[in-house]
């Protein structure tokens, strides 16, 4: 069992001795990786607009009777659109998105033993293995979302056994991508539920960030919170 308390006293070390840098290497993280929290509003609707709803549903089904083949086509469109519109951000995700999230806790990694890190560092995910890093973090997330469709928590379950691939990646450049997923899964394991309850240790900070829309966690909760990860991952390869 990993001391919670030495970790994050290491993390925050770590973050404060670079701190703009990390900062904003944290917040273009948070960007890419859709990591900030966005509130949504809701309505209520009242009985005289659900007797119109009820109404127009009606009509609607209705007309669908009456032009069947107009509907098929306006539903194949539909779908089509959703199909292009995922495989574009899937691609997007892969060969763009996944390299800059390497790039950015290599740079977190680096920081922990070296408070003069560029922010140069984030663009490491590209060279000198670009390729094998797209495929790697492909693999990574097509396993979590395999393991998602089964139900929610293995594929929590599974993201976590990943969750040391970048910082892998980031190391070792010789590492071929599913070797690099078979050693964070066994790594990991025993240990997927200590990372959690080091996160679940930060709910304060989430709540402080709620409160202040946000802002707390571009400037503290946010890099404070990955350089504590990189903290345990290190505290983890010691063990290897």
């Amino acid at each position: 069992m990993f001391d919670r308390k030495v970790l994050k006293e290491k993390g925050k070390a770590a973050f404060k001795a670079n701190y703009w840098r990390t900062v904003l290497v944290s917040l273009i993280l948070s960007a890419l990786t859709g990591a900030t929290t966005v509130a949504s509003g809701s309505s209520t609707a009242n009985s005289a607009s659900d007797a119109a709803g009820a109404q127009d549903i009606t009509e609607l089904v209705q007309k669908i009777k009456e032009n069947p083949q107009v509907f098929a086509v306006v539903i194949g469109a539909i779908i089509f659109f959703i199909l292009t519109m995922m495989l574009i951000e899937g691609v997007i995700d892969a060969f763009l998105i996944n390299p800059v999230e390497l790039g950015c806790k290599s740079f977190f990694l680096k920081n922990a033993d070296d408070p003069n890190t560029p922010i140069d560092e984030i663009k490491s995910g590209f060279t000198p293995n670009y390729m094998r890093n797209v495929k790697a973090l492909f693999l990574r997330d097509f396993f979590v979302a395999l393991w998602a469709l089964l139900l929610i928590v293995p594929g929590i379950m599974k993201s976590y056994s990943y969750k040391l691939v970048p910082y892998l990646l980031a190391e070792d450049p010789d590492l071929a991508p599913k070797a690099a997923l078979e050693k964070s899964e066994t790594m990991m394991k025993g240990h997927r539920w200590e990372l959690f309850v080091l996160e679940l240790s930060f709910i304060g900070w989430d709540l402080l960030t709620i409160l202040t829309l946000g802002i707390l966690d571009v400037f503290y909760v946010g890099p404070y919170t990955r350089a504590t990860r990189v903290e345990f991952y290190k505290a983890l390869k010691e063990t290897f």
